[in-house]
């Protein structure tokens, strides 16, 4: 049934294959404007993932902990006219709907000692600025037990705001809580004094405008570079334009299919296009360099398009079926974002073969009547290029092999440099606004890092058991001697402080009421907030919340491990203790980068070895058709290891972009060599005139795609950029072993059977 399609003697008609080409990018359009954009910490955990499951427990009690985080600083911050401004700037982010609380030294809490107890008030009170010199107002906020390094710096030169917004799961609506923050600081007059946004609100708005950014310019220039390709290499305009066509509907039906699907759009689901465009042009090169071919042994024009459907159809289901295999193999890593890319990017290899295969040759045959140039496109000169380094690689096929293996053990060393990190930070270059920012604000405050233990007692008020407390404060104390934090603030800080302005007077290691009747009574005074965001209602669970100076998972890590074993070694009666928190999420995923990256590799090297077997029905050449692409992989993690790259949620994509997309182009130079032989040509013959003919194509597609995934390497977004800049690498490495490595381990492998043979000859 499929032979006549195989042959080319069987096509759609032109009309039809032209409605459908259009009829894809049409219906796609609907669900294009429908794209949702997210970028969120909590997408990149599975939903049953222990700490997302802790998180929303969490959430039913407590507030969230992402923060958006302004810093002034100047000679008049403590006058009252600055302070007026900073009250209303508040308050009026305090009535934005996506804003749960906004603290600055206006809305803070103090607890001041009173002649029956103590009273909650305003750090600042905004009704009375002018009962207070500014230096007294700066020296009652230095003299707060938590203000210094949360709302001021602990000189006193720099203030905040801080503002936390409500439980939100969409990047779009973290934006608009900072808009609308910028603008009020620009109604107010603050932009003078206002030196840094930061926190983990501001770093998701940054990745959202680089994702924006990023998919605007590169889009675009991958399709166009893509098409100036496509006309150096054929010569010709309207296989451009049909090559454009196509490149049109895969992408849109991609993007679209991952819109259908409820996924979001992510930073890493914007690598997509870029893959898609790349991916139909270089399919699309090998089915135009078999109709150039063709055109060169004057075939007439419907000849033409038989004969390379002929010999690029069978190749060409099997790189489909190899690439998507390689990109499904994401799948085993377990980070939605990461699974999406993978599953739509298997889909999208599918849609390309319907394309070039199905819909483009009859619109070519009926469209595109003139002659296509015989010598003068880029094809000519990619052959040359590519005969060269097959011979060479024939003719010193040991030192080739040789050299090869050399080169693989000198660099294992550098291999095992990699590292798995992810760093929010480091996301972006240190110049990069975001990083500016962050640093200033925790050189002059405390990390932005949140993270929090969450202490959860056997019932209702079992927080207020005196023994207890002890144990969480002397916890909270070591906590604190930690490095890696600036500050910790539990229920221990809140109780200390009502019973010193409850005593009148400052009492030390003592501050900690050790009776339970004096805790029910200084809890019964309270009628403040600050307390019920630090332990629940039925004080049957409460968090320490720390902030880290940190932000590499592994370092978050490190304090993570370290937080759980004084706890097992410590103890705290009848308290389960865990952790949660911001932090906790980027550590989680290590693990699940690592464990996915070597099942990821495993599946798509066992499914492609698979595939080539049924197509070459031979293991030894699948074996020797997966070598050369093995190389390159390999190369890439020699150049992650000596340049400081990460392995993280973005390079973990490479491994399977790269293994599926390189032995592509092997299986079209295995499948002609495979063929001439059938034909009775020469083993050596049939390795040169198979790599001239498909050679022509892999260098030209080469150029291509090293083009298009270089424009995603200028990306100001760090993993965006390493991942353009690897794969461009890795493509342009594999194109290189292939040519090389291809022709000697095939010229290697007929010596040793024509040795094999003479001395079976001569034995018999």
């Amino acid at each position: 049934m499929l032979k006549p399609w195989i042959e080319g003697r069987r096509m759609l008609p032109p009309w039809l294959a032209l409605i459908l080409l259009l009829g894809i990018q049409l219906v796609s359009l609907p669900f294009l404007l429908k794209i949702h954009f997210n970028n969120a910490a909590d997408i990149y955990s599975p939903e049953d993932a222990p700490v997302i499951e802790l998180r929303k427990a969490l959430f039913e009690e407590f507030p969230g902990d992402e923060t958006l985080i302004v810093l002034f600083e100047g000679k008049a911050i403590y006058t009252p006219a600055f302070l007026a401004s900073l009250h209303r700037l508040a308050e009026t982010m305090q009535a934005h709907p996506g804003v749960d609380r906004v603290l600055t030294l206006t809305t803070a809490e103090h607890i001041d000692a009173t002649d029956d107890g103590f009273s909650v008030s305003p750090l600042i009170d905004p009704a009375a600025l002018e009962s207070r010199t500014p230096e007294a107002w700066r020296e009652r906020v230095l003299s707060d037990r938590f203000a210094p390094g949360l709302l001021a710096s602990r000189d006193g030169r720099a203030i905040a705001l801080v503002v936390r917004p409500k439980i939100l799961k969409e990047s779009l609506a973290r934006r608009a809580i900072q808009i609308a923050l910028e603008e009020a600081i620009v109604k107010e007059g603050l932009k003078e004094q206002q030196r840094a946004i930061a926190g983990t609100v501001a770093q998701t708005v940054e990745e959202l405008r680089s994702l924006w950014r990023d998919s605007a310019i590169f889009i675009p220039l991958t399709v166009v570079i893509g098409l100036a390709l496509l006309a150096w290499v054929v010569g010709r305009i309207r296989p451009v334009i049909i090559g454009g066509l196509a490149m049109g509907a895969v992408v849109s039906a991609s993007v679209a299919g991952l819109v259908m699907s409820g996924q979001p759009y992510t930073p890493i689901a914007a690598m997509i296009p870029t893959l898609m465009a790349a991916y139909t042009t270089a399919t699309l090169l090998h089915l135009y360099a078999a109709i150039q071919r063709a055109r060169v042994a004057l075939l007439p024009r419907p000849l033409r398009i038989r004969r390379a459907l002929s010999e690029t159809f069978k190749p060409g289901l099997f790189n489909v079926l190899t690439t998507g295999a390689g990109l499904l193999s994401l799948l085993w890593v377990d980070i939605p974002p990461v699974q999406t890319f993978g599953l739509s990017g298997a889909i999208g290899t599918l849609m390309v073969f319907v394309v070039v295969f199905l819909l483009v040759p009859p619109i070519l045959l009926k469209w595109d009547a003139p002659r296509w140039p015989r010598r003068r496109s880029g094809l000519a000169y990619a052959r040359h290029i590519a005969a060269f380094l097959a011979i060479f690689s024939l003719r010193h096929a040991k030192w080739v092999l040789g050299g090869a293996a050399m080169l693989v053990v000198v660099c294992i060393p550098l291999v095992l440099q990699v590292k798995v990190e992810t760093n929010l930070i480091e996301f972006f270059a240190p110049d990069h606004t975001i990083s500016r920012s962050t640093a200033e604000i925790e050189a002059k405050l405390s990390g932005v890092t949140s993270l929090e233990v969450v202490l959860t007692g056997s019932g209702r008020d079992s927080l207020k058991d005196p023994v207890r407390l002890a144990q969480i404060r002397d916890f909270q104390r070591w906590i604190e001697r930690q490095p890696e934090i600036d500050r910790a603030i539990s229920i221990v800080d809140m109780l200390e402080e009502m019973n010193e302005a409850f005593q009148g007077e400052k009492l030390g290691d003592a501050a900690l009421p050790s009776d339970r009747k004096l805790i029910e009574q200084l809890l019964l005074i309270y009628d403040g907030r600050d307390l019920y965001e630090i332990v629940n209602r039925d004080f049957a669970r409460a968090r320490i919340v720390m902030s880290l100076n940190v932000h590499g998972a592994n370092e978050i890590g490190s304090v993570i491990e370290r937080v759980r074993e004084q706890a097992a070694r410590q103890g705290i009666t009848g308290v389960k203790v865990d952790v949660a928190g911001f932090g906790r999420l980027f550590s989680d995923q290590e693990d699940r980068i690592v464990d996915g990256q070597i099942k990821s590799f495993a599946s798509a090297f066992l499914q492609i070895l698979l595939l080539l077997t049924i197509l070459f029905r031979s293991l030894r050449g699948a074996l020797i058709c997966l070598v050369p692409n093995l190389a390159p992989l390999f190369f890439v993690f020699v150049i992650m290891g000596t340049a400081d790259i990460w392995l993280d949620m973005a390079t973990v994509l490479i491994a399977g972009v790269i293994l599926g997309i390189t032995v592509d182009d092997t299986i079209h130079l295995y499948h002609g060599y495979l063929d001439r032989l059938k034909r009775g040509v020469g083993p050596v013959f049939a390795i040169i005139r198979s790599v001239e003919s498909s050679g022509r194509a892999v260098v030209a597609i080469s150029i291509v795609l090293i083009a298009q995934f270089s424009l995603l390497g200028l990306s100001d977004f760090r993993p965006t950029a390493h991942f353009g800049m690897l794969c461009a690498v890795g493509l342009f490495a594999g194109q290189i072993f292939e040519l090389l490595l291809m022709p000697a381990l095939l010229g290697w492998r007929h010596r040793v059977t024509s040795a094999q043979s003479s001395s079976s000859g001569r034995t018999a």
